[in-house]
């Protein structure tokens, strides 16, 4: 796949008021390499020499992801300042453990793999109209009390919407809601390596309705 875009600011916002993203997500079994093709950035000398150095090599950058969804993120201040830059996907050379789900509903556990480099992924694509509601069911590593141990064996879940990440560490079940329809969950530590150590459930439910809040279920039921 190859495709063209561009970021630029929207003639009727004011200065300061708009952050432009652009999401291009490819098959799991895909990276993708983005080039910028022309830049009209303001490198102000208001800048600090480094940011200034940065913004004006922006223009004949290139560079491939390392998984398959790539997010390019722009704070636009002033009008007519941008990009444009043109991408293609490519087949991913590194065999990774990553699980992609498109099932409005349903239980999933731990991805695993045997790369001690390597982390793993449950990447969850609801229909636009849903949000995600993600409950951890069963944890079945053993903990000790050590702080450096409870770093390495975590779960992170990012609200892929909001690009905001929480942190769940230790063996307390949790009840977790997104802001959008999509979510990555990413694991560490010995949950890579032992099958069925963290289970969870994904029913995906309607956006509330004015004057609704949500209602916590028991730890094992939807």
């Amino acid at each position: 796949m190859h495709a063209h875009a561009q970021t630029h600011h929207h003639p009727g916002m004011l200065p300061g008021q708009l952050r432009c993203t652009v999401s291009i997500g490819r098959p799991l079994d895909e990276v993708i390499h983005i080039k910028v093709e022309l830049s009209s950035l303001n490198c102000r000398k208001s800048m600090s020499n480094y940011s200034i150095r940065k913004c004006a090599s922006v223009a004949s950058s290139e560079l491939t992801s390392r998984t398959n969804v790539l997010l390019v993120r722009q704070n636009l201040l002033t009008p007519g300042n941008g990009i444009v830059f043109t991408y293609k996907s490519q087949k991913n050379t590194k065999r990774n453990c990553d699980v992609q789900l498109f099932s409005p509903s349903g239980q999933f556990e731990n991805p695993t793999t045997s790369d001690t480099n390597h982390t793993c992924r449950v990447l969850i694509n609801a229909p636009p109209s849903v949000k995600i509601r993600i409950q951890a069911l069963h944890i079945g590593l053993l903990f000790n009390a050590s702080p450096i141990f409870y770093l390495v064996f975590l779960v992170q879940i990012r609200d892929t919407n909001v690009l905001k990440t929480n942190v769940f560490k230790g063996q307390q079940l949790f009840l977790w809601h997104s802001s959008g329809n999509m979510a990555e969950i990413e694991f560490h530590g010995d949950y890579l390596h032992t099958e069925g150590s963290f289970r969870l459930s994904c029913p995906t439910v309607h956006p509330l309705q004015p004057g609704q809040t949500w209602q916590h279920s028991s730890p094992h039921s939807c």
